[in-house]
């Protein structure tokens, strides 16, 4: 991990509020339980989780927020994850251990995630959030051919790992764990501060970004349980149906080709007819019956506002 972060996302959590990483994990974390908060930093959170009945001990890398934190909870381990095992620092059992926005900060996930699950009782549970690092403002910028790091946000220049949905989901699975609960924080498109140029994409392909049901996730706040404890309980990061392409690229190619048959035909069609003797005496008329529709439409059209259109809403325009 990388040390002196801590005073950097040092903020005000507001335990109500809605579309929040923290106040969702509180919430998923719940009262009354011994609680393992890892990336605990001053103690923001922690405050809210001691408030709420939760006996906490706090792990952090930065000595100086650590201090802060002590001020909330007694016990707080200044550890780095990617140096030593916390396993053998602490060998209490508890009921949850939180991690907020810290996998993405070390150097080997797995093995930090594999050790710290040791720690957790028979039928605890971990609380984990991480950005999703296919949201659709970063997915048009590396459409654009470039990575530019932010300070904070998607693209930290302090993260070491990033991760999608499905990679999250494979982590957990290979430490034993299902996730049964979820939350995610929705960004719009244009939300984060990820720099893209919207004028570089057209409409097509913004449309179809955004047609992944998770394009706009900008986190995953996930409760999590030993796959021993689920039994049947269906795990919600498991893949959504993206509507389109839905077909093999045989069947899509074999499609085109048969589109393009009849739009050969049609043409045909559309040729003869222009040809025809019919067409060429109703010429005239036809155009001034066009004007016509057309400035009714128009006219109809003046009569009507306050509606803006699904899709233009859809990609924040």
């Amino acid at each position: 991990m990388v040390a002196n972060l801590s005073h950097q996302y040092r903020t005000t959590v507001d335990p109500s509020a809605s579309n929040n990483p923290h106040s969702y994990a509180l919430e998923l974390v719940g009262g009354g339980h011994r609680v393992l908060e890892v990336g605990c930093s001053t103690g923001h959170v922690t405050k809210h989780l001691v408030a709420a009945g939760n006996t906490v001990v706090g792990v952090e890398i930065d000595e100086s927020a650590a201090v802060e934190a002590r001020q909330v909870t007694d016990v707080v381990h200044v550890v780095d994850l990617d140096m030593t095992k916390l396993s053998s620092i602490e060998d209490g059992e508890f009921d949850v251990i939180l991690l907020g926005d810290v996998l993405e900060h070390v150097r080997n996930p797995p093995a930090v995630l594999g050790d710290i699950v040791t720690l957790l009782a028979p039928a605890g549970r971990l609380v984990v959030s991480v950005p999703n690092a296919a949201h659709v403002d970063v997915r048009l910028m590396l459409l654009e051919g470039r990575v530019e790091y932010q300070d904070d946000g998607l693209l930290d220049r302090t993260h070491l790992r990033w991760f999608t949905k499905a990679s999250f989901r494979e982590l957990l699975d290979g430490c034993g764990f299902v996730a049964t609960d979820m939350r995610r924080v929705i960004f719009p498109l244009g939300g984060s501060n990820v720099p893209f140029d919207r004028s570089a994409h057209s409409d097509a392909t913004i449309d179809f970004v955004l047609s992944d049901p998770d394009a706009l996730s900008y986190q995953y706040v996930v409760e999590c349980r030993p796959r021993s404890e689920t039994g049947d309980t269906p795990d919600v990061l498991a893949p959504l149906e993206w509507p389109w392409p839905a077909h093999s690229c045989e069947a899509t190619a074999d499609e085109l080709a048969e589109l393009r048959v009849r739009t050969a035909r049609l043409q045909a069609e559309v040729d003869s007819w222009e040809n025809s003797t019919v067409a060429k005496l109703t010429k005239p008329l036809r155009a001034v019956s066009g004007k016509l529709r057309r400035a009714l439409a128009a006219r109809a059209s003046s009569c009507v506002w306050g509606q803006a259109p699904f899709a233009t809403v859809a990609k924040g325009a």
